[in-house]
């Protein structure tokens, strides 16, 4: 009997807690099959008329996320990142982080008070890749 209390009131912690969790939502790109979690309060991802991913918003507009898909034509993933952080550079980005191999790469940086953080990863196909942008 006592067992069965003690059980009772952690199934009422656990669903209390449950309840009281905010609701991530889930992006999932059918062009090049990548997904992405959705912290809450952010819109549902608006995606791009071609199809290779989108952008949403946090509720109170100080935030961007961006995801998409893209095709490595030449040179695979590093080079493309490389290209991605040179624009960035151009763009007057102060990149301060910066983490890239053949399969996966990050990088951060700061521009008049706002940052970003990116990461790419390949994709199933080794001429895909998936990118995460965030802004705030």
């Amino acid at each position: 009997m006592k067992r069965a209390f003690l059980a009772g009131l952690v199934l009422i912690a656990v669903a209390g807690a449950a309840l009281g969790a905010e609701v991530w939502g889930r992006y999932v790109n059918a062009r090049y099959g990548y997904g992405i979690d959705l912290p809450p309060g952010f819109s549902e991802i608006k995606e791009a008329g071609n199809g290779d991913g989108g952008t949403s918003r946090s509720a109170d507009g100080k935030a961007d996320l961006a995801v998409w898909g893209s095709n490595l034509l030449f040179d695979g993933l590093a080079a493309d990142v490389q290209d991605r952080i040179e624009s960035d550079v151009n763009d007057e980005w102060d990149v301060s982080y910066q983490r890239v191999n053949n399969k996966a790469a990050s990088w951060s940086g700061e521009r008049d008070g706002r940052i970003f953080y990116a990461r790419a990863v390949l994709l199933c196909h080794d001429d895909e890749a998936g990118y995460f942008r965030i802004e705030y």
